[in-house]
């Protein structure tokens, strides 16, 4: 039986889990140093987890069984771990929900973001729900917006209501950019996706057509380091995150990535992100990378873990 990119990732994604292992890890204990988190996901309450979850980097199997589960456990990691806000997108189900449901349950920690894709698996959520959740404090960014899962670039004109959208109420739109899990294109949800529509390059006909839009560049474009580089020197409008990349990938490697845009100049337009998927485990793991990345000084980690989240995400 084929496995679908949910199970892979929901297994623990073994071509990750071989490349990463034989990576030192140490896990954080905790910062004295608030932190935001701007790639989160959320799944819905009911939703229950039919395979054991394992983290594809430690091996250490979870007992969370449903999306209520996982709320409750990433809540205690992001309190443990000194994780002031954090912004979540509901990453299955109904994503909408799910992201509202994290920020009903502790408002002042949770920016919620709406979930887009565009696809016959993942439909676009009707603008006037959008409207109307803004409207009740309840949508603050739009994303995580999956274009390159439905196989389309940014500039396609079925994202222009939305865009448009975040251009009127003032608020930012995080894009999934890089690459995607082994097999995605063979899954049934996803048979459109490719590759190419997760260089940043793709962005640039959406930026010019919507010159007020704030935009995050999740996973830092990773591999596509100089299209990323090339996006953040001519639109200053464009950040990154460092979602997933800054712990599924080998610590050399990502060392290596962040280093390149740092001393690039970028500093300041990078902010952390874990895209924690289903382990709660991963918030503190990616968090460590910051921390130990030895090239990085105390003023530029600060930037990273929260000055440059603040400035992006206007929160003052």
């Amino acid at each position: 039986m084929q496995s679908g990119r949910r199970d892979f990732l929901k297994l623990g994604g073994g071509t990750l889990a071989m490349l990463a292992l034989p990576q030192p890890l140490v896990a954080a204990t905790g910062t004295n140093q608030p932190i935001i988190d701007v790639h989160l996901h959320a799944y819905p309450a009911s939703m229950r987890f039919e395979k054991p979850i394992v983290n594809p980097i430690t091996g250490a199997k979870s007992p969370i069984q449903t999306g209520a589960d996982h709320l409750t456990a990433c809540l205690a990691e992001m309190k443990r771990l000194n994780v002031v806000r954090g912004v979540v997108s509901g990453g299955d189900g109904d994503r909408l929900q799910a992201a509202v449901d994290w920020h009903d349950r502790d408002a002042g920690r949770i920016l919620v973001g709406a979930g887009i894709r565009g696809s016959a698996d993942t439909p676009l959520p009707p603008l006037e729900e959008l409207r109307k959740l803004h409207a009740q404090g309840k949508l603050q960014v739009l994303g995580e917006l999956t274009s390159q899962y439905a196989g389309l670039p940014l500039s396609d004109p079925l994202y222009d209501p939305y865009l448009s959208l975040a251009e009127e109420l003032d608020i930012p739109v995080a894009l999934h950019t890089g690459t995607m899990p082994e097999g995605t294109t063979f899954d049934p949800c996803c048979r459109t996706a490719r590759a190419r529509f997760g260089n940043p390059e793709y962005v640039e006909e959406a930026l010019n057509k919507h010159p007020k839009l704030r935009l995050n560049l999740m996973h830092c474009g990773w591999p596509y380091l100089e299209d990323t580089m090339a996006m953040l020197m001519l639109y200053p409008n464009v950040y990154a995150d460092t979602g997933a990349i800054d712990w599924l990938l080998p610590r050399p490697a990502f060392n290596d990535y962040l280093k390149a845009l740092v001393d690039a100049g970028f500093g300041k337009r990078i902010m952390f992100g874990t895209d924690q998927m289903y382990w709660p485990d991963a918030i503190g793991l990616a968090i460590d990378r910051i921390k130990s990345a030895p090239f990085l000084t105390e003023d530029q980690r600060r930037d990273i873990f929260y000055n440059n989240a603040v400035r992006f995400y206007k929160l003052g």
